[in-house]
């Protein structure tokens, strides 16, 4: 419990029990919000120094309005009189703190970033590895917008104890959390390819169930086997989609720093399943066989290097699993009887292949972004190296304001494309937000609009979770569409003039 003369803010972990859903006192509990929003607006409001500087107090301005409109949609729609159809496991006081724990979380992750860039607080082997860290990122989502996947996005990197993304549904800002030992080891820097997955596995598959007949047309275009994965499998989905992206874009890099990572654990976590990453024995497959896919559908140029270092690491792997005394076989979660490495292994490849033949097909025959490695290793380590020491120090990516102020932008993307704009406050997505303004004037809303509203997209399942799980565009075998989800689900919202 952390308390301050102005906020009184429960933090909750994933180790802590769910958070109460009694009521506050409701000035104390207005208090809270509106502290928060002022804090978050004149934190917001400064201006000058470095560009990075600027984009964060950017987006610091973007949260305040964008929480505000929150706070206020709740409170209209479930005052007494409220229009909102009701869900008693989700009452106002409940809604509201979630709510309020999002915007503090946000506001401390911005604040890291700002001053962890700062000369007065940062160190300057700090400040040189969180610069190399935000062009890592920028060139990691390079290719998911060149493809289609997702808008024009700026990146930005700070310091915490272990790699993550964070996900800010009202400004196009992708911030992931980096490991400290980074500043004595860039290989902890390829981490980078694998959070930029999560983000845009989340951008492309959040439903916020609009638009229902494109999903009906899209869902059609594939006809899977019913029942063709095992659950266990599927449990992994973002995972495994988040490192098939990691070698996509990092290459046999990723994998020999994947390999590393693993073997820092004790021997018998290798085959414990978790229910939400893949099985440690098994996970290093995924790069591999991604490997292997972009060696053959990629330029001739990459196809050797690509084979060997497939080859290369999966026998280091083997080798390593022996040393280790790894188990034949695991037990998945929920489940009773044991499933061998063997078949288990033979499905994942199989699934891994399945995915990079649908909406990832074109990064993995992608001739123009060059992946951070492409040899054996170690070869493969120095080419990384190599690769940061060349990305040089053109001016990054930034957040700008356009139209008097209204309109929240991304300038300097490399790459031109649309969905780089969108009103400050909202989340430029046209269901979310048209919902949201219907509810703020009093509009009747069902409870699954209201939810969709309320999570914005992922915001409320981070750092302890909001207890609503978002709904997943086409949970089953959405992978298999050659057209991301992006386009006919999430249309952009003209910004207003």
């Amino acid at each position: 419990m952390v308390y301050s003369h102005y906020l009184h803010i429960r933090i909750i972990t994933e180790k802590d029990e769910a958070m109460p859903t009694t009521s506050s006192h409701p000035d104390r509990a207005d208090s809270r919000v509106n502290a928060l929003v002022q804090l978050a607006t004149e934190l917001g409001q400064g201006s000058g120094g470095s560009s990075r500087r600027r984009t964060i107090r950017l987006a610091l301005h973007c949260l305040a309005a964008f929480a505000r409109k929150q706070f206020d949609f709740l409170n209209t729609g479930f005052q007494p009189g409220g229009n909102f159809e009701t869900d008693a496991r989700f009452p106002l006081t409940y809604l509201r703190e979630a709510t309020a724990r999002q915007v503090s979380f946000d506001i401390d992750v911005l604040l890291r970033a700002l001053g962890q860039r700062e000369a007065a607080t940062a160190i300057l082997p700090m400040r040189a590895t969180l610069d190399l860290a935000d062009r890592l990122a920028t060139d990691a989502i390079l290719p998911a917008v060149q493809h289609g996947l997702v808008v024009p996005t700026v990146m930005l990197t700070y310091f915490q104890k272990s790699p993550t993304i964070r996900l800010m549904p009202y400004v196009p800002l992708g911030v992931i959390g980096i490991d400290f030992s980074a500043i004595g080891d860039r290989t902890r820097l390829l981490a980078i390819a694998h959070e930029t997955g999560h983000h845009v596995y989340r951008q492309i598959t959040v439903n916020y169930t609009a638009h229902l007949d494109a999903q009906v047309a899209t869902m059609a275009a594939a006809a899977p086997t019913p029942g063709k994965w095992p659950a266990w499998l599927l449990a992994w989905e973002e995972e495994i989609f988040a490192d098939i992206y990691a070698a996509l874009v990092a290459g046999p890099a990723a994998a020999l720093a994947l390999h590393e990572i693993i073997l820092t654990g004790p021997p018998a976590t290798l085959t414990e399943d978790d229910g939400d990453h893949p099985l440690d024995a098994l996970r290093p497959q995924i790069m591999h066989t991604t490997l292997r896919v972009m060696a053959e559908h990629g330029p001739e140029a990459r196809r050797a290097g690509l084979l060997a270092a497939a080859a290369a690491l999966d026998a280091q792997w083997q080798a390593q699993l022996a040393a280790q005394g790894a188990a034949d076989a695991f037990t998945p979660v929920g489940a009773d009887a044991p499933v061998t490495l063997t078949a288990a292994g033979e499905l994942l490849r199989a699934l891994v292949t399945e995915m990079l033949g649908g909406a990832l097909a074109p990064l993995a025959a992608d001739a123009v972004h060059t992946p951070w490695s492409t040899d054996a290793p170690p070869m493969c380590l120095a080419q990384f190296e190599d690769f940061c020491f060349g990305l040089g120090d053109a001016p990054l990516p930034e957040l700008t304001l356009r139209n008097d102020g209204q309109v929240v932008a991304v300038t300097r993307f490399p790459i031109k494309a649309k969905g780089d704009a969108r009103t400050v406050g909202e989340t430029g997505d046209a269901y979310l937000d048209e919902r949201r303004d219907a509810g703020l004037i009093g509009a009747a809303l069902t409870a699954a609009e209201w939810k969709a509203v309320f999570l914005a997209g992922d915001w409320t399942t981070q750092e302890g979770g909001s207890g609503i799980k978002p709904p997943v565009f086409n949970p089953a075998y959405w992978w298999l569409t050659p057209t991301p989800a992006t386009r006919p689900v999430r249309p952009a919202r003209p910004v207003r003039r």
